[in-house]
């Protein structure tokens, strides 16, 4: 397939991935971004830290129904090689230079063999970022034999790094809005700020002190937090208060003047 997309086709598909409200919206996107690119198929992959032992996994893909049945499965997410590298890295990767690099290994080899089979035979892996403890993949996969033509590689290296970020940012818009119940409770900020100063390891009484409130509001508002993020206590109520961003750094927090850095003057 020819090469054709230009940055006009990136800003139009952006701009949808902007305004989508469904996934099969942003499914509809990354189809076409795969048209213009030269790619056959595509596959969107996030993990989302609602829970440390159990993630909830969010998919959008294009991969042949086949595939996706043996993935299932096979619990090939396990061994997926693009998600592991999206663990540990932030750069893109061609599949050819991934089996070269240290994901070299057999339940590696396995899977690519599968994979294969099934017409995937070349892609590109792009890791992705989201809230504290997210990570994601988008792939796009040829059915052309390893390694991708050079053009190939250089048109997705080119559009395929912004490409992915609208893509990720419009699935957590999503997963924020419509996809998780619990992220539609509200969270007042004198809660937020409170479980701030739990996380930074404060009582009861010095949270009460810092804010400037009762010791009785203090409880209130962490009694409130504890069962609207439904955990048990607040130990809990912390740990996923960070992994669903509600527990963010205070950037106007000033600390003592004695742990304030002093600059030294020099003379000319």
């Amino acid at each position: 397939m020819a090469i054709e997309i230009t940055f006009n086709d990136l800003h139009e598909l952006t701009e949808k991935l902007s305004q989508a409200r469904s996934l099969n919206e942003i499914k509809q996107q990354c189809t076409a971004f795969c048209q213009l690119t030269g790619f056959d198929f595509f596959s969107y992959c996030a993990t989302i830290p609602t829970t440390l032992t159990r993630p909830d996994m969010i998919e959008v893909s294009s991969y042949p129904e086949a595939w996706l049945a043996l993935y299932r499965d096979q619990g090939l997410i396990k061994t997926d090689p693009t998600l592991i590298y999206a663990e540990m890295h932030h750069t893109p990767i061609t599949w050819d230079a991934m089996v070269l690099s240290r994901f070299n290994d057999k339940s590696t080899r396995q899977y690519i063999k599968k994979a294969n089979k099934h017409g995937l035979n070349s892609g590109i892996s792009f890791p992705l970022r989201g809230n504290v403890g997210s990570t994601a993949v988008l792939s796009l996969a040829s059915k052309k034999a390893s390694p991708l033509p050079p053009q190939l590689v250089n048109t997705a290296l080119t559009f395929g790094t912004l490409f992915a970020n609208y893509v990720h940012d419009a699935v957590l818009r999503l997963f924020d809005e419509d996809l998780l119940p619990l992220k539609k409770k509200r969270i007042s900020l004198r809660e937020r700020e409170c479980l701030l100063w739990v996380a930074e390891g404060k009582t009861t009484w010095e949270i009460a002190k810092i804010l400037k409130i009762a010791e009785r509001t203090v409880v209130y508002h962490l009694e409130n937090i504890i069962s609207k993020l439904e955990v048990k206590n607040r130990q809990q109520a912390v740990a996923r208060g960070m992994m669903m961003s509600y527990i963010s750094h205070r950037l106007d927090w000033e600390p003592p003047l004695r742990q304030k850095k002093t600059t030294l003057r020099t003379s000319a």
